[in-house]
């Protein structure tokens, strides 16, 4: 049987990597006192599969995985024997049973992230403004390191969907930015805060924090 988990990744892990993590819920699920489904082979592993990695840096209250089980447990006690071994940071939220499902990876189509950020401007108005004037261009480009190492030139505006932001005291700005994610169209979180250093200037962001709030399957 597959087990469908749904957790929170917090500021306290929000540094450990996608591997990492992976080796962390290992670890854990060999802990309990589930029946584990291994796979066959000279080294057998757990049968655990995840959706979209998650940059590290980036929290999270909307992550999946797959965990393949022998036997036919109630999802609440399956939740419950795996919540008693997770470190400090990674919460449990929901579990479901799933019977033939497909592939976590192939079901991501969009996420919705929220980012923080601190500008030394003087009227954080004026700074949504000039965010929203540059995110209703037809293209936005951005450099990031191709394959070869040499930087290139990307169009990240038709990965987003729509945005909104909020304008705070104390030189503050909230964006959320609803994107394209998965296989095949993803936005990588970390594109966002290059636009944001190539509108401002990379010395004017002072600091920011990235939240994916929602992940979105088909």
């Amino acid at each position: 049987m597959i087990y469908r988990f749904k957790f929170e990744k917090r500021d306290e892990v929000k540094y450990i990597g996608h591997l990492d993590t992976m080796r962390t819920f290992t670890r854990c699920i060999k802990k309990t006192n589930l029946p584990i489904k291994f796979s066959t082979g000279f080294n057998p592993r757990v049968q655990l599969s995840f959706a979209l990695p998650l940059a590290v840096g980036v929290t999270s209250d909307s992550e999946y995985f797959d965990l393949e089980l022998n036997g036919n447990m109630e999802a609440e006690e399956v939740l419950n024997e795996l919540s008693k071994t997770l470190p400090e940071g990674f919460k449990l939220l929901e579990c479901s049973k799933e019977e033939n499902p497909k592939s976590l990876m192939s079901l991501v189509k969009e996420a919705i992230y929220e980012y923080t950020l601190i500008l030394d401007i003087e009227d954080t108005n004026v700074a949504k403004q000039e965010i929203e004037k540059a995110l209703e261009a037809k293209e936005i480009n951005i450099e990031k390191a191709g394959k070869s190492g040499k930087e290139e030139i990307i169009n990240i505006r038709p990965l987003i969907i729509d945005t909104d932001i909020t304008a705070l005291n104390y030189n503050t700005i909230i964006l959320k930015v609803h994107c394209l994610a998965g296989s095949k169209s993803n936005l990588n979180p970390n594109y966002i805060i290059s636009f944001i250093k190539n509108l401002f200037g990379e010395e004017k962001l002072e600091d920011y924090n990235i939240h994916r709030s929602n992940l979105i399957l088909s």
